[in-house]
């Protein structure tokens, strides 16, 4: 008798301690949405891209191993093949590595054309992390209905798109087609300008320095949008170090939540229309860069090798303008 009753006293204390328990992580979860110091935070992932040097990629590594975060690392198949062991390493400790074709925009190419850039992206990035290619941006990450018929005959996941809802990023879900879009940040800086990506060497490339790329970065954070993405051409951003102390401010603002592609995405509220309906951007201004100082004329980041002629490159670093 004395047994059974110790028996249902233990289970009473158990069963008080789950209650507690269940409880005590309701209420955090609970806080962590109503508090405002996290509710006003913006889900933020960064993108690299890549496609000339290897230097601004190490040190965007090194930099987020010590703050325990990834990025979405868009790179270029001359420079993939050129440093496979780079991004095998970056694909194992969790980055994103996202393929592309950058000798030119989607918008209007054939069915034909697209599906066979796309697979020759998608086995090279899988040839070399061993990992699922599910993420694509073509040049000026620009899409259209074709790109969705080849990236789902494919099974790619993501196609990167130009910005249609200022410094909102978003996800669209096409009603007809399993691949998803994102959508990009998009700031307007004004005439003559223009609109672009929130990415340094679109801004670069513009006629801003890092001080106004800076202010922009600012004040697009000012606009509190739920979800935004921040971009690097890591050859620029990850080199010169006027550039890289606008990164590293952004990389320790309380405004933001740095997440990795995964936890991004689970944050987000996906957008399903007809893809009829879903918002395209073909604005591409400044096509040949027109920077205020030349790239060479910035210092570089202590400790980087800046006598390393750049890798040889079809693409002119207009991707994310």
């Amino acid at each position: 008798m004395k047994k059974n009753q110790n028996n249902k006293i233990s289970w009473l204390i158990l069963g008080s301690f789950l209650i507690i328990a269940i409880s005590v992580i309701f209420l955090i979860s609970k806080s962590s949405k109503s508090n405002p110091i996290f509710a006003s935070r913006i889900n933020t992932m960064l993108m690299l891209i890549e496609f000339e040097r290897i230097e601004g990629i190490e040190q965007w590594e090194k930099e987020l191993d010590s703050r325990g975060l990834t990025a979405l690392v868009k790179v270029q198949d001359n420079v993939l093949e050129e440093y496979p062991t780079v991004f095998k390493r970056l694909a194992d400790k969790g980055y994103e590595i996202a393929g592309g074709y950058d000798k030119a925009p989607f918008w209007d190419m054939s069915y034909d054309e697209q599906y066979k850039y796309l697979k020759e992206s998608k086995d090279l990035v899988e040839k070399i992390t061993g990992k699922k290619m599910r993420v694509f941006g073509s040049r000026y990450f620009a899409y259209d209905e074709t790109t969705l018929k080849a990236a789902d005959a494919l099974g790619i996941e993501y196609i990167l798109g130009r910005g249609v809802n200022d410094v909102e990023a978003t996800v669209y879900q096409p009603k007809e087609y399993k691949v998803r879009v994102i959508s990009v940040t998009n700031v307007d800086v004004g005439e003559p300008m223009g609109r672009g990506s929130l990415c340094d060497y679109s801004l670069w490339s513009r006629g801003a320095d890092a001080v106004e790329f800076g202010q922009i970065l600012d004040e697009s954070i000012a606009k509190k949008p739920t979800n935004m993405i921040l971009v690097s051409h890591a050859y620029l951003g990850g080199t010169r170090l006027e550039w890289w102390i606008e990164y590293e401010k952004a990389l320790t603002s309380d405004k933001i939540v740095w997440n990795n592609f995964d936890n991004w995405l689970q944050n987000q509220e996906i957008v399903t229309l007809p893809n009829a309906e879903i918002p395209m951007n073909k604005e591409v201004k400044y096509v040949q860069p027109k920077p205020a100082k030349p790239m060479e004329d910035y210092e570089p980041i202590p400790g980087i090798d800046d006598t390393n002629e750049k890798s040889s490159s079809s693409d002119d670093g207009t991707m994310c303008l």
